[in-house]
């Protein structure tokens, strides 16, 4: 199992869920404001300096779809550079 963690940009969270759902993630916690600094967008710090926020959402999927959910999020960043997407996976060893 794999805990798979995306932020993204708020301006295209309706994206992240849609393309989570045509994976057949059905299940998922979203934080629906987040500050975070990127490599290619920049601050959103959610004040009058840096404006915007990011979105984080959270699921727990088996390795073979969070290895599918990691290439389409790669896809749909490499299509939207200035999206402001960073996604990640780590090992879950047990759940509840």
């Amino acid at each position: 199992m794999k805990q798979l963690s995306i932020a993204n940009d708020v301006a295209v969270d309706t994206d992240i869920r849609a393309l989570l759902a045509k994976l057949g993630i059905e299940f998922w916690t979203r934080i629906p404001r987040a500050a975070g600094r990127g490599p290619r967008t920049g601050a959103r710090e959610d004040d009058h300096v840096w404006p915007g926020y990011n979105a984080v959402t959270i699921a727990v999927v088996d390795d073979a779809l969070a290895a599918r959910a990691i290439q389409a999020l790669r896809a749909f960043r490499d299509a939207h550079p200035k999206a402001g997407l960073f996604a990640w996976t780590v090992s879950v060893e047990t759940t509840l």
